[in-house]
């Protein structure tokens, strides 16, 4: 177990309310959204990526098109992750535009964000504590003995085969699937599930037209497997190391939050590219702060956590290096299976 599982179980009632209180006073100078800054960064990362696209379909020799699909790829996994701003409208602030910018860049790979940003909200509220989460990655020791055979030796290589097998095919069937499942408890699912599909269908029919008329479906089928996998690749690396074995359940929401995600080191850039999702324990207890002051808002918590002997949150190192290392090993949930 991290030693960051965990608070100080001597804290009394009145100190963890003190604690709480500081924690969101700590953090009050970030909350600020500058749209400027966000929006640059949507418009730089989407830039590069429409014009490596470019770049591939305009190259005449196969490995060329195959290195520029691959840059492009690599920034549009990038791009991809402004949708979680969008989500918490911290892109723009405005809502609608926010989803319906979302929407434009996650449905070309039939990513479904409308029904993503309502299991978003529930996993918010359900991160670290409720089983019924719907982003939960890591298995519970009661779900792993009822499992048959086959499963269970899914659940002891997940890591592997999610990233390297299911990859964005596997999150796009856990969305739809999950939307379905949450549709009667979160009743807006419905219209966003109707949304989500409309609007793929609508797009890639187009995009077929476009192919049978030039006559270009072998060059566009290996694009969309090298975009998907590549994407595939970063998504379901990045859900795993955020949350896996980080099950932290506290008497405190906010403690909960803290201690129920992981924080990956990372520069400055890396930040940027992930739109603060490396400081993933900050955002799931304060998602109001904007991507670029996640930094500053950490060490202002860690400076109240210290103050009354909490344990400090810890920070991975490096996304690919923790990756590796944490795949290595399965660990199971100690919670009973959760039944409606």
């Amino acid at each position: 177990m991290n030693k960051s599982s965990t608070v100080n179980a001597s804290i009394t009632s009145t100190q963890l309310r003190i604690l709480q209180k500081e924690l969101h006073q700590a953090i009050a100078p970030f909350n600020k959204l500058d749209r400027k800054i966000s929006i640059t960064r949507f418009a730089i990362i989407g830039m590069v990526c429409l014009g490596s696209t470019i770049m591939a379909w305009y190259s005449h020799q196969q490995w060329a098109f195959i290195l520029w699909t691959v840059f492009a790829a690599i920034n549009y996994g990038f791009w991809l992750v402004c949708t979680h701003d969008a989500v918490h409208q911290t892109l723009t602030g405005w809502r609608k535009i926010d989803l319906w910018l979302a929407r434009l860049i996650s449905w070309p790979i039939c990513w479904p964000v409308g029904i993503y940003s309502e299991l978003h909200w529930l996993h918010h509220s359900r991160n670290g504590k409720d089983l019924r989460d719907p982003e939960r990655v890591q298995w519970s020791r009661t779900e792993y003995e009822q499992a048959s055979p086959i499963v269970r030796w899914y659940v002891r290589h997940q890591w592997a085969w999610n990233i390297l097998v299911a990859g964005s095919f596997g999150l796009i069937g856990d969305a739809f699937a999950k939307g379905w499942h949450y549709r009667q408890e979160r009743p807006q699912l419905h219209r966003q599930i109707a949304l989500d599909l409309l609007g793929i269908i609508l797009l890639h029919s187009g995009f077929f037209i476009l192919v049978g008329y030039y006559g270009i479906w072998g060059k566009y089928i290996l694009f969309w497997l090298i975009v998907e996998w590549v994407i595939g690749v970063m998504m379901q690396a990045r859900a795993h190391l955020e949350h896996y074995d980080c099950w932290h359940p506290h008497e405190s929401p906010l403690l909960t939050q803290l201690y129920s995600t992981r924080n990956v080191n990372g520069s400055l850039w890396v930040n940027w590219l992930m739109g603060g999702l490396p400081y993933h324990s900050i955002h799931h207890a304060f998602p109001a702060i904007p991507f670029n002051k996640l930094p500053q808002a950490y060490q202002a918590v860690q400076i109240v956590l210290q103050k009354y002997n909490q344990i400090p949150l810890e920070m991975e190192r490096g996304y690919w290096q923790s990756t590796i290392k944490n795949s290595q090993v399965y660990s199971l949930l100690n919670y009973p299976k959760f039944r409606n």
